[in-house]
């Protein structure tokens, strides 16, 4: 039975006893037609493509739905879908009972996020022909469209490739960098009310070199929100902040100014040495940047973490512990806009290399994958995986895939940001997660708003006792009691502890 906590963190370290951990290799199982999510397009008309997806618990149930983007060479005939986790291994797309079904854009990514802090996730959809779309949870399960009153990219310029929410002056809101083509990226400094104001030029940030991606994270450890931004066949961009709500473009100095044909980055502690290494997707070969502190970053991709599969198309990268040992492995999304597809490559590390796996049921047929999405959707402690497929003709839908690695056991932490009003967000974005093992660091995970910003999943040790810290925007927020045996528990951490 499982046994859930919920409290707020303050003071010293939280320790609490663990038992019955079994390592598990890496075994995944298609359920997609079981559980009703194959995002199955019509094969006439417009040519039509899965495009992105992301994990959220948007009905407050317990469990993660899902929601999926879609693009169609004609604006009228693509279809996003939202996907409502049946708690049984089922999903229902209620998306037009939800108040999305008039979504008819060129999807090309979309994040859930609690951008009013009212305690229900919220959805910001990026469209690249079409003006975005950020749709507010009224907490009866549906959404209301409030892109124009909330002042957010209004007046579509340029075409919007993706979108990276991180509260980069610590008051508490969610704010958002919108990257675009064609045009200036765009920062919105959300103003606590519900409305949003543009401030990328002021603040330093309106890259203007046809940018792919980008992700929000603490580089460097000084307790507020750095930004990288990938762009397309020019110099990434990292903009350190100075804690004043100004940034300054560090990439060339610290050495990850990555001048490949990028796709997407995300920030990890794979080496677990308590801070944030980078891994960049790109055309050609991918990169692994290793944080050695003090604004030094080494690039140590070799072999499978480099050259992933056969490919040499890489989209995107999903990390987490999927085969329950402890370290983070990654799932990398390869093959779009290749004429003959690309297999998609999980690496799972050990000793600080990655090594590619096979046989464990995983698609290895070419495909033409260009995103996936991570997440515990049935809550037994081992990270599914959605891939979201291009398919076009030749090639298979999107894929559901459980993971049967079943670790006896695991810890799920719910995040919770909170305001200096004490209001308390549906998200953990920004947040970090540490577990210790006798002062040993064993499990470390930063909250983005990329696939899912809610949950951090850990395998533990068997009989072990561990310590868990919250790192917040001020530091290490500590200090709870938890059952032996407890398997999730829900943090909340703020301004101010």
């Amino acid at each position: 039975m499982i046994k859930r906590a919920s409290t707020i963190l303050h003071g010293v370290s939280a320790v609490f006893l663990v038992t019955g951990l079994a390592w598990a290799q890496p075994s995944f199982t298609d359920i997609t037609s079981r559980a009703g999510v194959a995002n199955s397009l019509p094969s006439t008309g417009a040519p039509r493509v899965g495009t992105g997806a992301t994990w959220g618990d948007y009905d407050n149930d317990g469990d993660l739905d899902l929601y999926v983007t879609n693009w169609a060479s004609s604006v009228s005939q693509s279809l996003n879908r939202l996907y409502r986790n049946n708690g049984n291994g089922t999903f229902s797309d209620v998306a037009s009972s939800a108040g999305m079904g008039s979504v008819a854009r060129n999807s090309v990514a979309a994040n859930w996020i609690d951008y009013d802090n009212d305690g229900d996730l919220d959805v910001y959809v990026v469209n690249f022909f079409e003006q975005d779309q950020l749709y507010q949870n009224n907490g009866n399960g549906s959404f209301t469209r409030v892109t124009a009153s909330a002042n957010v990219n209004v007046i579509r310029q340029g075409d919007e490739t993706n979108a990276a929410w991180g509260d980069y002056d610590g008051d508490g809101y969610l704010d958002i960098y919108v990257c675009k083509r064609r045009f200036r990226n765009t920062l919105y400094h959300n103003n606590g009310n519900g409305t949003f104001s543009e401030i990328g030029e002021s603040a330093g940030v309106a890259d203007n070199r046809d940018s792919e991606a980008a992700a929000w994270a603490d580089y460097d450890n000084d307790g507020d929100m750095d930004l990288y931004v990938v762009n397309r066949e020019q110099n990434n961009a990292l903009y350190k902040n100075d804690g004043n709500g100004n940034f300054t473009e560090v990439a060339c100095e610290v050495s990850i100014d990555n001048t490949d044909i990028g796709h997407g980055a995300a920030w990890v502690d794979y080496d677990l040495d308590g801070d944030l290494d980078l891994y960049v997707v790109n055309v050609g070969g991918n990169a692994l940047y290793r944080n050695d502190g003090n604004d030094t970053f080494v690039n140590v991709a070799d072999g499978d973490i480099k050259n992933t599969g056969s490919s040499w198309i890489s989209w995107t990268s999903s990390w987490a512990d999927y085969d329950t040992d402890g370290d983070l492995d990654v799932f990398v999304t390869n093959g779009a806009e290749s004429e003959s597809g690309q297999a998609s490559a999980l690496l799972t590390q050990s000793n600080r290399t990655f090594t590619e796996e096979t046989g464990t049921g995983l698609s290895t047929s070419p495909t033409n994958a260009i995103s996936s999405a991570a997440g515990d959707y049935d809550g037994d402690g081992d990270v599914d995986l959605y891939v979201v497929n291009g398919q076009f003709p030749g090639f298979e839908a999107s894929t559901l895939y459980r993971n049967d690695s079943n670790p006896t056991t695991y810890l799920t932490i719910r995040l919770q940001r909170q305001t200096t009003d004490g209001a308390l967000s549906a998200d953990g974005i920004g947040l970090r997660v540490r577990i210790l093992d006798g002062g040993t660091l064993i499990g470390h995970q930063a909250m983005t708003s990329a696939e899912n910003g809610q949950e951090a999943v850990f395998a533990v040790p068997a009989a072990a006792t561990v310590t868990v810290e919250v790192i917040g925007p001020t530091g290490r927020i500590t200090d709870v009691d938890v059952d032996t045996g407890t398997t999730q528990l829900t943090t909340a951490v703020g301004q101010g502890n």
